[in-house]
């Protein structure tokens, strides 16, 4: 195979195996929108290893051109601090990519990264600015595609160069620093070696020495499941992710003597901060026969080639799936007695042993009725005592712990015995009409559901509100709430493995919430006189009405009057407070059993004043019998704005009789009686200062 071919193929591998992706560790930074150089560096007892990577894809291909340069600061000598830091050039020559004729026995060595590096590096068609001059211009799309291939060659560079630390140093982003010493340290400053038209770069820095001499740690957290003729191994990713670029997976086929790499190349560690919030384990599957002990364990690597010490083992065996299963052939009832046989497909010789279940629902747990685990040569079985419904199933079982079951198999004995009423039925209605309902189970072997059934009245029918036979001992409603129908009435019936219907359950009553209020009452009578205001009502006509309130307002408070209870017969009262002449409002409130109210429509009233007579005789009378009535004159004042005719048969209280406008002179009344003595006075009201006063009251007999 030849150059060529090996890169396209080492590229395709990678990319089927998704490795095509930007380098996340601590080197290079994960923000990619500012251009800047990022440095890390690993000291040792007598250098310095440093690796650095630009964060962009136009940055790192001008850097491949012009080169980085390194300059070191000594900054602290035996824990000292130094009052000037000593400056030192330590690349004479910008640091380069090798040139293409010295990668040849890189990529011998290193034959994939290095294949990879250098095809990044020096591939054909690397081309990212359009041509200038006539005829010379390219599309955008052409433009695009040329930035798409180098972002994906500043990828595949690092990605390279993070497997290798030769590889790196090669492809300049590596460089080792031997002119050091133990006991000090040191500020690296990483830079490119020119000034870039059009692009800013920041510098890299590190500050290190041989004091931040850690060893490589090893990994841990390494688990391992057996599959299917496989093993899935995990491990945490976000404890070193910063720390190992790929990872060797190495397993033992002797109880952990020997050790060998389950792949050619390091597993990649192409995890990224968006990735690690949603998966913070990597995983990797390796192949395995079955029944074979397997010890396995993890080593990292770091972006300098460091391979770590080996992780805690783990051991595991893949076990061969029992996929087969059994299958009951045929299960008859001869002499009271159930005959079970069943068949297991060929390829099932690791089954050990069977057993026969029975359940006495679908939904009931089933129980082993063969007293001890049958041979796995037998393929039948006789129940002696049989249910009136049976359910059998058959459960093959291994020596390692698999179990198969076949299918369900019914048979059911005749039965015509329905099962008892449920008992113990109970339940409650909340405010928003739902209604929960439980009652205790039959105690039948071959009770199989319930029904429930509804009325909103004891003594009509019940309606079946279940749809389809409950499984359980519980049911759940929803009730109509705004009804004058204050109850809600429950039956429940048992259903057999045969159908077979139990007689209904005692009746469940249950109280409906109270969301209804009352019908209100209404005023049906009111008079006002001196004496006071008298009011009268229709009481509200709802049952459960508990009792009535009148409530009397002058303003926009209300003062309870009366209290009257739903059975008293009183529906009048009296109001002998009430100040003459105040205008009130009244109302008469019903409220029932849960206390939920309903008011009348208010009423207005005034207890007459009839004030003190002042002493004038304004009024004069004069009985017109051909005309049957009596015609009342005065003499109006000069400031008289209105006033007030009461009038009052023999016996009686006076009444405001008529409201007459001011400048009127008589008045003509020809609601009258023979026979009848009655009275007249007036109450006239000044229009200035709005003071009133009573006429002399005068009598007419008629």
């Amino acid at each position: 195979m030849n150059n060529r071919k090996k890169i396209r193929f080492a590229l395709y591998s990678w990319l089927i195996t998704g490795t095509l992706v930007l380098l996340h560790t601590s080197l290079h930074a994960q923000q990619r929108e500012s251009a800047k150089v990022m440095v890390i560096a690993r000291p040792l007892k007598d250098s310095i290893l440093l690796r650095w990577a630009p964060t962009t894809p136009l940055l790192w291909k001008m850097a491949n051109q012009y080169g980085y340069t390194i300059r070191r600061y000594t900054i602290l000598r035996k824990g000292q601090l130094l009052a000037v830091p000593e400056e030192t050039l330590i690349t004479k020559q910008p640091v380069k990519p090798l040139p293409v004729m010295a990668w040849e026995p890189l990529t011998k060595k290193y034959e994939q990264f290095g294949t990879i590096e250098a095809q990044a590096l020096y591939g054909e068609g690397f081309e990212v600015s359009a041509e200038k001059g006539p005829h010379k211009g390219k599309d955008i799309m052409s433009i695009y595609h040329q930035s798409q291939e180098l972002e994906s060659r500043h990828s595949f560079a690092l990605l390279a160069a993070d497997q290798s630390f030769e590889v790196a140093r090669a492809a300049g982003l590596g460089y080792v620093d031997k002119q050091v010493q133990p006991d000090e340290k040191y500020l690296y400053r990483v830079y490119i070696a020119a000034a870039m038209p059009g692009v800013k770069a920041d510098t890299g820095f590190i500050f290190t020495g041989y004091a931040d001499h850690q060893p490589v740690p090893a990994p841990h957290g390494l688990e391992a499941m057996a599959m299917k003729g496989s093993v899935v191994l995990s491990w945490d990713k976000t404890m070193y992710e910063h720390i190992f670029t790929s990872y060797v997976i190495e397993r033992s086929d002797n109880a952990g003597i020997n050790f060998h790499s389950i792949t050619e190349d390091p597993i990649i560690n192409t995890s990224s901060g968006a990735d690690t919030a949603k998966q913070q384990r990597f995983f990797r599957i390796d192949s395995a026969q079955a029944d074979k002990p397997l010890v396995y364990r993890i080593r990292g690597v770091t972006p300098f080639g460091e391979l770590s010490p080996p992780s805690d083992t783990v051991q595991v065996t893949v076990v061969e799936i029992l996929e087969a299963r059994p299958s009951i052939v045929s299960a008859g009832v001869l002499d009271s007695k159930v005959h079970i046989q069943w068949a297991m497909p060929p390829g099932a010789a690791r089954v050990s042993g069977f057993q026969v279940e029975r359940a006495a629902a679908v939904n009931k747990p089933y129980q082993s009725i063969s007293k001890r685990l049958l041979p796995a040569t037998d393929t039948a079985f006789t129940d002696a005592t049989p249910r009136p419904s049976n359910y059998y199933r058959i459960k093959a079982l291994t020596k390692d712990g698999q179990v198969a079951y076949s299918l369900p198999y019914f048979v059911q004995l005749e039965d015509s015995l329905p099962p008892a009423p449920p008992a113990g039925v109970k339940g409650i209605v909340n405010d928003s009409g739902i209604a929960h309902i439980t009652w205790q189970p039959n105690t039948e072997e071959d009770i199989y559901a319930y029904r429930v059934f509804r009325a909103n009245d004891s003594t009509a029918e019940f309606i079946q509100v279940t749809k389809a036979p409950l499984l359980g001992t519980a049911f759940t409603d929803t009730i109509e709430i705004k009804t004058l129908t204050r109850e809600v009435y429950y039956k429940v019936v048992a259903l057999d493995g045969h159908y077979n219907p139990s007689a209904f359950s005692q009746t469940l009553t249950l109280k409906r919430p109270d969301v209804v209020p009352p019908v209100p009452p209404s005023f049906t009578d009111q008079q006002a006189d001196a004496a006071g205001i008298y009011l009268q009502w229709q009481p509200s006509s709802s049952k459960d009405v508990a009792r009535h309130e009148l409530l009397r307002s002058a303003d926009t408070s209300w003062q309870l009057l009366l209290s009257v209870a739903a059975t008293d017969t009183l529906h009048a009262y009296t109001d002998t407070s009430a100040i003459p002449g105040v205008a009130y409002h009244y109302t008469v409130v019903a409220i029932d059993s849960s206390r939920l109210r309903a008011s009348s429509q208010p009423l207005t009233a005034s207890r007459i004043n009839m004030g003190a007579p002042s002493g004038r005789k304004l009024l004069r009378a004069a009985v017109d019998r051909e005309n049957k009535s009596i015609v009342l004159r005065w003499q109006p004042t000069t400031d008289m704005a209105k006033c007030w005719l009461y009038k009052a048969a023999a016996g009686e209280p006076f009444r405001l009789y008529k409201t007459l406008e001011a400048g009127t002179k008589e008045f003509v009344d020809t609601e009258l009686f023979i026979n009848t003595a009655y009275q007249y006075k007036m109450k006239v009201f000044n229009g200035s200062g709005g003071d009133s006063f009573f006429t002399e009251a005068i009598i007419v007999n008629y």
